[in-house]
């Protein structure tokens, strides 16, 4: 038994297996920090929909608020001291992402009153 695990694991060698681990744990890291970005930002992301919504008046003009969301969460994050560090991990689709869940939310919680 010991035999074939040896020549299972030996299939690899040793700077591959440890490269593979190392771009595993990049992708993780990376995931980690899209996902924690949403919770972290949270009240931010509630207080531009709601200048938003102020600013931009008329119908049919959502998209236009969420993009002007994206471009302060942008500008927000580029200006922060910790997020210059991971601004290159975090897209636009993925702010767009995370207002569009907020904003969802926010009117699920207005509809159930």
């Amino acid at each position: 038994m010991e035999t074939l695990v040896t020549k299972l694991l030996s299939v690899l060698p040793a700077w591959a297996a440890l490269l593979l681990m190392m771009g595993g744990f990049v992708f993780y890291a990376l995931g980690g920090i899209r996902l924690g970005y949403g919770a972290a930002v949270k009240t931010l992301v509630l207080d531009l929909i709601d200048q938003a919504e102020r600013e931009i008046q008329g119908t049919k003009r959502g998209a236009e608020r969420k993009a002007w969301c994206v471009k302060m969460l942008r500008t927000y994050l580029d200006n922060s001291r910790w997020g210059k560090l991971v601004s290159w991990a975090i897209t636009e689709e993925t702010m767009s992402k995370v207002i569009q869940f907020f904003f969802d939310r926010a009117r699920a919680a207005l509809q159930k009153q």
